[in-house]
C-alpha cells in the first residue's frame, strides 16, 4: 500500500502539471473537476506546509524536552530547571497550534488524551510514585498508565509551581525518575505523529530508531491520503471531503476552546478544568489553539496572512463576505482570549473571559458558513 501510493501521487503530479488528474481501479476512472484540481492543491499544501511542518518541530522540541529532564535527573540545578522549564513552554506551542487537526494519527492512535489530559490525577500519582515495583520499570511501564498521569501535565507538575520553575530543593528522586520516563513517552509520541503524517521513512533517523525501539511505528500515512483524497485508497472518498476537513478540525478546537477549556470553569460546570495551572500558561495554550486554527486557514505554519493556496483563499474566491466575515471573527478571538487576565486559574469568572467565550462561539458559526462555500 505505501509503494502503492508514492506511485499514485508521483503519476498524480505528473498528470497534474498537464492540467488533468485520473486514477484508474478496476477500469473505473476518477477525474476531477477544476474545482477539486484547486482544492487537491490546497490539501497537498496543507499536509506539507502545516500539518507536517508542525508535527515535524512538535516532535524534535520534545526530544529536546526529553534531553533537558534527563539532564535535569542527573543535575538537579535551577540552570537545568529553567532550561526544561522553557522546553516545556516552547515544545507546547506547536503541540496547541496542531490542536487544529486533531484527525488523522493524532485520534486514531488516542495520542491526544494520552499526552494532554487534565487536570492531573493526584492521588492516583501519588500512588505511583509510592509504588516501589512500578515505579522500578517506569520506564516500560508508562505508555500503560491512565492518561491523567502522563503527557504534557505530568511534566508540568513535578517542574512547575505557581507560575514559575519549581525550586529544585527538595524534589524527591522518584518525582524526577517519574519525569524521565513521562518525557521520554511525549517524544516517543510525538515521534509517531509525524512520521504517521510524512511516513516513516521521511523522518530523521533518530526519530525513526525511538519510534521503532517501542515498536510502534505507524501503519498509516495520513499525509499521502490526504493528497490522494477521492482515489482508491484514502481515507477521504473526495477532495472536498478532505478540504472540508480542514474546516471541521478547526471548528472541533474552537469548540473546545469556547466552551470546555475556558466556559467549563466559567460556568462553574467543573472549576478543575483548567489546562496548564500549575505553569500559569492557560491563556497561552487557548491563543495557541487559534493560532493554529489561523495557520490551518492560511494555509501554512506562521503566516501572518493567507497563502495563495489555502482554504481562506479559496473561500475568498468563491464568497468574499464570508471570508471577511472568518477573517475578522478570527481576529477578534485572538484578541479577545489576549485581553483576558491572567493567570487564568486565579481570574476564570472575569467578565472578559465571556467576551473570549461568545468570540470562539462567533468564530465557530463563521466557520460552518465557510465550510458551505465548499460545496
Amino acid at each position: 500500500m505505501k509503494k502503492f501510493y508514492k506511485s499514485v501521487l508521483m503519476m498524480a503530479a505528473i498528470i497534474a502539471s498537464l492540467g488533468f488528474i485520473s486514477c484508474s481501479d478496476d477500469d473505473n476512472d476518477v477525474e476531477l473537476t477544476e474545482q477539486e484540481k484547486e482544492l487537491q492543491k490546497i490539501n497537498v499544501a496543507y499536509v506539507n506546509n502545516n500539518v507536517i511542518a508542525i508535527y515535524k518541530t512538535l516532535a524534535t522540541e520534545t526530544i529536546k524536552l526529553q534531553e533537558a529532564i534527563e539532564d535535569l535527573e542527573k543535575d538537579p540545578t535551577a540552570e537545568n530547571m529553567s532550561k526544561a522549564c522553557t522546553l516545556w513552554k516552547s515544545s507546547r506551542k506547536y503541540w496547541e497550534w496542531s490542536e487544529a487537526f486533531l484527525f488523522g494519527a493524532a485520534s486514531k492512535y488516542n495520542i491526544d488524551p494520552h499526552i494532554d489530559t487534565w487536570p492531573l490525577d493526584k492521588t492516583d500519582l501519588n500512588n505511583l510514585l509510592n509504588n516501589d515495583a512500578m515505579m522500578t520499570n517506569i520506564e516500560k511501564t508508562i505508555a500503560n498508565l491512565d492518561n491523567g498521569l502522563v503527557g504534557y501535565h505530568g511534566l508540568e507538575y513535578i517542574i512547575f509551581r505557581e507560575g514559575q520553575n519549581r525550586p529544585v530543593a527538595g524534589i524527591p528522586a522518584k518525582e524526577l525518575k517519574y519525569a524521565v520516563a513521562v518525557a521520554q513517552d511525549l517524544a516517543l509520541s510525538c515521534c509517531r505523529l509525524e512520521a504517521a503524517w510524512a511516513g516513516m521513512d521521511n523522518v530523521t533517523a533518530e526519530k525513526q530508531a525511538i519510534i521503532e525501539d517501542a515498536e510502534m511505528e505507524p501503519e498509516d500515512n495520513f499525509g499521502e491520503q490526504m493528497e490522494l483524497a477521492g482515489f482508491a485508497g484514502s481515507t477521504w472518498k473526495t477532495v472536498a471531503s478532505a478540504s472540508e476537513q480542514i474546516i471541521d478540525g478547526c471548528r472541533t478546537i474552537v469548540d473546545e476552546v469556547g466552551n470546555s477549556k475556558i466556559g467549563a470553569p466559567y460556568t462553574g460546570e467543573n472549576t478543575d478544568y483548567i489546562e496548564s495551572p500549575h505553569a500559569h500558561n492557560s491563556i497561552q495554550d487557548f491563543y495557541d489553539n487559534i493560532t493554529g486554527v489561523q495557520y490551518a486557514l492560511y494555509g501554512e505554519m506562521g503566516a501572518t496572512s493567507p497563502k495563495a493556496l489555502s482554504i481562506f483563499a479559496y473561500i475568498k474566491s468563491v464568497d468574499s463576505k464570508v471570508a471577511d466575515e472568518l477573517q475578522a471573527a478570527l481576529e477578534n478571538c485572538l484578541a479577545k482570549i489576549n485581553a483576558m487576565p491572567k493567570p487564568f486559574v486565579n481570574n476564570f469568572r472575569d467578565a472578559k473571559v465571556k467576551e473570549a467565550i461568545d468570540a470562539c462561539n462567533d468564530l465557530d458559526g463563521i466557520l460552518e458558513n465557510a465550510k458551505d462555500a465548499l460545496k
